[in-house]
């Protein structure tokens, strides 16, 4: 057998796995449920703290606030805090004040030496909060009527330390909307999501920003985000630390309950993408590339012998059949994927370029880092040095 002949069997099994992966994870990942009939009894014994870090929010703080009006639950209170912003976020926030919503302003103040923003902000809203539960959530979050009422349903009926839910993404281009689908891919397509679940290995977890509810005692357990105040992923970071100390992380289909609002433009959803790559690979040059390269196999080697089996009419030749084999699992996992997470199918045909668009904005955060010019609401998030 040549070295061709290897090649294309190796890329033949690996692209088999994420296609094995994404139907076990599609059969495996439950969307949160009500369980519990007698709802107010439930509530009487568990009080929610709802906390929001807000920094120039202005344009989405109002319809957050107004989703959380309309929860279900009723055991529950808001804290925002105000992260020393340059618009109108705070005004936005006053007039939910005198409202139904049980809600508290703060202000935040500066931020200190090796600590991130948005990590100190989420520490001043820990030293705030009282429930029994501590739910996060982006201040470009929007929730289901149900969502809280579910998650505690669901938290208090698998005991989880931490329950998190990923989110519906909302694009505003078409761009936007492979790059989400391609990131929903790359981790419900390679992370079997119950073996996760069994595991005590940290790094097999994934955890979303947009929704994390805490038991407080397990919040304060792992060292909240203090124990990660350089880390710019502070969602992975926490889940994390949660599964390091023994503690129980679930993760649930959040897609009908759960919205993250789109972006302000494209450049801001590849900031955001950006800044999160480096630090969710470890600031690993090497691991980046390894990636990056295998991406590319993974993708373009199939393309490549079908193309030549093409031109030299060898449709039944073993490197043909294989790379069409392969071709069509990678395709099957995208399918399964974008069924999962509500992505529009027609963003699969354009799979190559937004491989190619994605390993671009993974040196780009490789390199924002290096030369130090990584920002995110006008503040840096430069504190951890690139390693080879």
């Amino acid at each position: 057998m040549g070295i061709d002949s290897i090649m294309i069997l190796v890329v033949g099994l690996f692209s088999l796995v994420p296609f094995v992966v994404a139907i076990w994870n599609f059969i495996y990942l439950k969307k949160p449920a009500l369980i519990f009939e007698d709802v107010h009894s439930v509530e009487k014994e568990l009080s929610v703290t709802v906390l929001i870090p807000a920094r120039n929010e202005e344009e989405n703080i109002g319809r957050v606030l107004s989703s959380l009006r309309e929860q279900t639950y009723i055991n529950y209170d808001v804290i925002v805090l105000n992260d020393r912003s340059e618009d109108d976020t705070a005004m936005v926030v006053n007039q939910f004040l005198d409202t139904d919503l049980s809600i508290q302003l703060i202000e935040g103040v500066p931020t200190p030496v090796g600590w991130l923003g948005k990590h100190w902000a989420c520490h001043q809203l820990s030293s705030k909060a009282r429930g029994d539960y501590w739910l996060f959530m982006d201040a470009d979050t929007v929730l289901d009527r149900d969502a809280i009422r579910a998650a505690i349903d669901e938290a208090m009926l698998e005991e989880s330390d931490l329950l998190t839910m990923i989110p519906l993404r909302s694009a505003n281009s078409f761009i936007e909307r492979g790059l989400y689908g391609f990131i929903d891919w790359a981790i419900f397509a390679w992370l079997p999501l119950q073996v996760a679940h069994w595991s005590k290995r940290s790094y097999l977890s994934a955890s979303y920003g947009q929704f994390m509810l805490f038991k407080n005692k397990s919040y304060l357990a792992i060292g909240g985000h203090e124990k990660i105040k350089d880390i710019a992923v502070d969602d992975f970071g926490l889940g994390r630390l949660i599964k390091k100390a023994g503690l129980y992380w679930t993760l649930k289909d959040g897609t009908h309950m759960v919205t993250a609002l789109p972006y302000s433009g494209l450049w801001e959803s590849v900031k955001g993408v950006s800044r999160s790559l480096a630090p969710a690979l470890n600031y690993s040059f090497s691991l980046v590339a390894l990636i990056s390269i295998g991406l590319i196999v993974l993708f373009f080697v199939p393309v490549l012998y079908l193309y030549l089996g093409l031109t030299e009419k060898d449709y039944f030749g073993y490197a043909f059949f294989l790379s069409l084999s392969s071709t069509l699992f990678l395709i099957g996992s995208y399918l399964v994927s974008c069924k999962k997470f509500s992505h529009s199918s027609l963003i699969i045909p354009f799979i190559h370029f937004t491989v190619i668009f994605m390993i671009l904005i993974a040196f780009h955060s490789l390199l924002s880092n290096i030369f130090r010019f990584a920002t995110w609401k006008n503040r840096n998030m430069v504190n951890r040095k690139i390693k080879l």
